[in-house]
């Protein structure tokens, strides 16, 4: 019958060292695995960040887009006459265009009868993704200011500020002028073909007016949104001075 024998110290130590040195690289490997485990968890959530970033920034350049607005004229209501009565008979206003960066393209003076004043437009709305998006044709509505009236007067006999079916004052000879000269061609087929419209992308096209009872020494901005209609803006003293409009360099 055999005996069996003890392992001897030296073997244990072995065991031993051995055991520590399997259990270390384990651990390093364990160690190795979660440290690029969490640098690809710290990428992949930079790269989240940056998305959403990205997104941010689109979104908030698309609503921007959307609510931008553009001064098309300055109005200056430079005075009125009235009978004993005190009613007012004639206005005499000065009308001032203007490009997107505020600069005089032309001036006309006219004189309507009473206190009521109405400025007439033809009016391109554009598809909210298109003005979203910053197209360069259709990113903001097109309007062509027509004539100026008053309640005493037939729109019919309202006086011309721009000619129907051109071009206003100051446009170059450019794409989006091609573009919107092309547009005003076709502007009632537009307003009541539905087929029509879509292929532009135009969501609106009408004519519209803004009107506004008017006193001597009143100063208005007419206004255009991007992806909206026609304003009319009284102005402040304060806002007169920090608006002024620039005029034309001879």
């Amino acid at each position: 019958m055999s005996v069996a024998t003890a392992p001897s110290f030296g073997s244990l130590v072995r065991i031993l060292l051995l055991t520590i040195v399997f259990g270390g690289v384990v651990s390093l490997c364990l160690w190795y695995g979660i440290q690029g485990r969490e640098q690809a968890l710290r990428a992949e959530v930079a790269m989240l960040e940056q998305k959403m970033d990205a997104e941010i920034e689109t979104r908030d350049a698309m609503i921007e887009r959307l609510g931008r607005t553009s001064r098309l004229a300055r109005i200056e209501i430079l005075n009125q006459n009235s009978n004993a009565e005190g009613e007012v008979l004639s206005t005499d206003l000065r009308f001032i265009e203007v490009d997107e960066q505020g600069t005089e393209l032309g001036r006309r003076e006219y004189t309507i009868p009473g206190d009521v004043l109405f400025v007439d437009a033809w009016t391109v709305r554009f598809d909210h993704e298109q003005v979203a998006q910053g197209d360069p044709f259709a990113g903001r509505s097109l309007i062509l200011l027509r004539r100026v009236y008053s309640d005493r007067m037939s729109p019919r006999d309202g006086l011309l500020i721009d000619t129907p079916g051109g071009i206003p004052d100051g446009y170059a000879l450019s794409d989006e002028a091609r573009f919107e000269r092309a547009v005003w061609r076709s502007f009632w087929k537009l307003a009541t073909d539905a087929e029509e419209a879509r292929r532009w992308g135009v969501r609106v096209a009408q004519g519209e007016a803004v009107y506004k009872p008017v006193t001597r020494g009143q100063v208005f901005d007419l206004t255009a949104e991007a992806s909206g209609g026609l304003t009319m803006i009284p102005l402040s003293d304060k806002d007169t001075k920090v608006a002024a409009v620039e005029p034309l360099s001879d």
